[in-house]
């Protein structure tokens, strides 16, 4: 639990799902406990223990809690599935069409596969925030609600965000709620595991997020994804930087010494063809210094390309600068080209100082002939040149932020 905000009982989170209903939909009137792994225990409303079995129905007042390395499953009206991770505790309320699940402590992942009606209503609630559900896919824990699925409008006190599948909310210790992309490397295992066990859902995810949840990317490109030590996959997902339709897979890791390393690779016949690499220190090495920062897929003239963005405060006893960097990184190839033809296309930077001076730099004119990538000589640009640059790229979304 964040202490700080915990004092501020007044500003409970709230978040309402904006999604486009459909027709039809059934009451939440009817609740089961499907299955269970491990140790699970269940207790009535007033408090009496009761044996676990399937289909056992639950009312309200019911509790149920789960052990280490134990899930419990549970059906609401066969249309709506909640799966309670392990050391988790849940409270089920329910008054008439009103349904409430209180979540004591751990992670609850929800999947309604259709919408609730307009006079029924199923709320997820923590000590911080509530989740009000309409039909989409995603948990919830103490402090982050996450989406695989849906669109969500989330408040908390005067503040208000939207959360598109893909992404997730976090309550900051200092009460604040920010929404940043969601990693792959963030979505816990029991979560995996359920959506993996869902090929049309670990489809539709994929389609819609680039997240790949069904184990195709890893059989496809596995010396790609593995012996990276201790770096974490954060993105993973094919793309088509060449547009030749052929796609190539782009994998971001970050190591717990603050670099995000980005890789490009090609569908080999017996391993995967390595193109490209760029590193990027991130905010665990920079600190306060790293004002923003973001890795983001761009278009351009009907190519993708990766955008590393940085904006940086250099702090000195005389004021100190700041620094605006953009980095344009990908292929000139028109088909399958080698690693010649990958690198950075443009590269700009903006630099202003403590006495309002300041000087925008590009450098080079990055270009290509028959051999692939060739760099220019650095050159200065004034900020006209600078903001053109920027001007050719269209963000498509956010991959890695900070």
């Amino acid at each position: 639990m964040k202490k700080p905000f915990t004092r501020l009982t007044a500003l409970a989170l709230s978040l309402a799902l904006l999604l486009t209903s459909c027709s039809g939909g059934a009451s939440a009137t009817s609740m089961h406990l499907r299955k269970t792994e491990g140790t699970v225990g269940v207790s009535d409303g007033e408090g009496k223990e009761l044996t676990p079995k399937g289909n056992l129905g639950l009312y309200s007042g019911y509790q149920v809690g789960t052990q280490a390395e134990s899930y419990a499953w549970i059906d609401l009206d066969r249309v709506k599935l909640t799966k309670l991770d392990a050391d988790s505790q849940i409270e089920i309320n329910k008054d008439g069409k009103k349904l409430e699940i209180n979540v004591k402590s751990g992670s609850l992942f929800f999947n309604v596969t259709e919408p609730l009606d307009d006079d029924e209503t199923l709320d997820i609630v923590t000590s911080t925030m509530i989740i009000g559900i309409r039909g989409t896919c995603g948990w919830v824990g103490e402090d982050t609600a996450a989406l695989l699925e849906g669109t969500v409008s989330v408040t908390a006190g005067d503040q208000e965000v939207t959360i598109n599948a893909g992404e997730m909310a976090v309550l900051m210790e200092e009460g604040t709620l920010e929404v940043k992309p969601l990693p792959a490397a963030s979505i816990p295992a029991f979560v995996r595991r359920e959506v993996e066990e869902d090929e049309k859902l670990a489809t539709s995810i994929q389609e819609t997020t680039g997240i790949d949840l069904t184990g195709r990317l890893e059989a496809t490109y596995p010396d790609a994804l593995k012996g990276h030590g201790e770096e974490k996959i954060l993105f993973a997902e094919e793309i088509d930087f060449e547009a030749d339709g052929s796609p190539e897979l782009l994998v971001i890791h970050r190591n717990n010494t603050g670099l995000d390393r980005c890789g490009i690779y090609r569908k080999g016949t017996e391993s995967s063809e390595y193109l490209y690499e760029t590193t990027q220190n991130n905010k665990n090495s920079f600190g306060t210094n790293l004002i923003d920062y973001k890795i983001s897929l761009v278009e351009s003239e009907g190519r993708l390309y990766v955008l590393l963005y940085r904006h940086m405060l250099n702090k000195s006893e005389s004021g100190g600068r700041e620094d605006v960097e953009y980095q344009y990184w990908g292929s000139v190839a028109q088909s399958d080209g080698d690693y010649s033809y990958w690198g950075i296309v443009d590269r700009v930077e903006y630099s202003w100082y403590s006495d309002g001076i300041g000087e925008a730099h590009q450098y080079g004119s990055w270009g290509h002939d028959e051999t692939g990538l060739t760099n220019a000589n650095y050159t200065k640009s004034n900020a006209g040149e600078f903001e053109a640059v920027k001007q050719k790229y269209t963000e498509v979304r956010v991959l890695v932020s900070n």
